[in-house]
């Protein structure tokens, strides 16, 4: 029997903008919650309701930044448009940038430049809508206080980083990013753990880029509300109380670093899901004995590139198999064939224990998630940690990697029918399913949590 916190906590979550990280900050939540703890979530307009769906009270922090996105979005209009299509400039700008490509993750390197308009695109509308909601964050703290705060986020709110309240920084993606050890390849790359050729030429190269932006972004928002610069070297901004991540043990760097006191590992983050899930009752009947059902997800920003998507549908359309496509933002602008269905936005964690295999653009919570339900990976990524989650899965022997952009007519189905036959991949996935069912990571790093912070207060 899991042990009972000794004081109950009231706890502020503060993801940023997007689909990974809320999924994330809900299934910590949701486990925090479940101890008896009071959860609150600071959100935008723009994704209000997705936590009040799961049981959770939200403070909508307001702001002149997401009011433009959403009025030029026409989100104003349209109601049952998701949030993430008021990322669509940005997300037509990546891919003619040629972040959304066949290019390999060393041409994707972008050199960001506070003065360059693609700098401006990401990195400065962060620090705008940061630098305009401070003060009610301020006030949050100041009204609520709450016993721990918890961040996903690229920029933390000074008030936060260098306030009396702990806090936590959770990170939804691959560890490589917080861990950022000489042991380990460079972050983004992709490259393998055994092969260190050009891990120096890579580390160099990413140093000047998006770590260099963000820094940059951090120390202006720093000096605005009177704190200190960052420490030169520093990449996101890590707590001196606690760093949370969700990994596998199978898939973790631990087998090749000692991690730092501060953090805690938990295999995944995985969220409980309120929606229902039931396949429609006319693709069921395409179903035949002995088929095999693969479920394709590209992640809400892949799946925007409606030119991938064309081509994977034009790929698994050759296949015997039957596929389930998570559409995404983009599900009015192509056609799946007759051996596929899929819808817009589905319950993931819901149709998982349904599959035989999975697609995926190699995001932490796909991989994470599909790793709970024991479900073999083809990871076809797209950018960023989705790279390192893409050898990782390869080298340690539950999944393969391919580049979505640029197989080969007939390649992406040889591999299916490859892995579906890998008696030994399969049985390899499963016994790591098991084994996490069993160990209960998320229960113990709550307690964990509950420790440190028990700790601080006692000081």
């Amino acid at each position: 029997m899991a042990s009972q916190p000794k004081k109950l906590m009231k706890i502020f979550f503060m993801p940023m903008d997007g689909v990974g990280h809320i999924n994330a900050c809900v299934g910590m939540a949701q486990a925090l919650a479940k101890r008896g703890h009071q959860i609150y979530f600071l959100t935008n307009p723009m994704f209000a309701g997705s936590y009040s769906k799961h049981g959770f009270q939200e403070f909508v922090l307001q702001s002149d930044v997401k009011k433009q996105m959403l009025a030029g979005n026409g989100e104003n209009n349209d109601k049952k448009a998701h949030p993430i299509k008021a990322f669509a400039p940005m997300l037509q700008k990546m891919r003619e940038n040629g972040m959304l490509s066949g290019k390999t993750p060393f041409e994707k390197i972008k050199i960001f430049d506070p003065n360059e308009e693609e700098e401006v695109d990401l990195m400065a509308k962060i620090y705008e809508e940061m630098k305009e909601v401070h003060p009610k964050i301020v006030e949050l703290i100041e009204q609520e206080k709450p016993d721990l705060i918890i961040v996903d986020h690229f920029l933390v709110p000074p008030c936060i980083a260098y306030g009396k309240t702990p806090w936590a920084f959770l990170f939804s993606g691959n560890p490589i990013f917080i861990l950022d050890h000489p042991e380990l390849p460079p972050i983004s790359s992709g490259y393998p753990t055994n092969d260190r050729t050009h891990w120096d030429e890579f580390r160099e190269k990413f140093s000047k880029g998006f770590p260099a932006a963000i820094r940059y972004r951090q120390n202006m928002l720093n000096k605005d509300f009177g704190y200190p610069d960052v420490p030169s070297n520093q990449f996101l901004f890590q707590s001196p109380y606690l760093n949370i991540y969700g990994y596998p043990e199978e898939l973790d760097y631990t087998d090749l670093i000692t991690l730092p006191e501060t953090y805690v590992r938990l295999d995944a983050f995985c969220r409980d899901s309120p929606e229902s899930f039931e396949l429609p009752t006319e693709f069921k009947a395409k179903i035949k004995p002995g088929d095999k059902l693969i479920y394709v997800s590209m992640g809400s920003m892949g799946s925007i590139d409606v030119d991938l998507m064309k081509r994977l549908v034009a790929e698994l359309v050759k296949s015997p198999h039957k596929y389930i496509f998570s559409m995404g933002p983009a599900h009015d602008q192509y056609e799946l064939a007759d051996n596929m269905w899929g819808e817009g936005f589905l319950p993931q964690t819901k149709l998982l224990p349904l599959v035989d295999l999975v697609i995926t653009h190699g995001g932490n919570n796909t991989v994470t998630e599909t790793f709970s339900f024991g479900k073999p990976m083809i990871v076809l990524p797209l950018f960023g940690d989705q790279y390192d989650n893409a050898q990782r899965i390869t080298e340690k022997g539950y999944g393969n990697r391919m580049n979505g952009y640029l197989f080969k007519e007939g390649e992406l189905c040889q591999m299916i029918d490859k892995m579906l036959d890998d008696k030994e991949m399969q049985q390899r996935c499963l016994a790591a399913a098991k084994r996490l069912s069993a160990t209960n990571s998320k229960e113990k790093a709550c307690e964990k949590i509950e420790q440190i912070v028990e700790q601080l207060s006692s000081k």
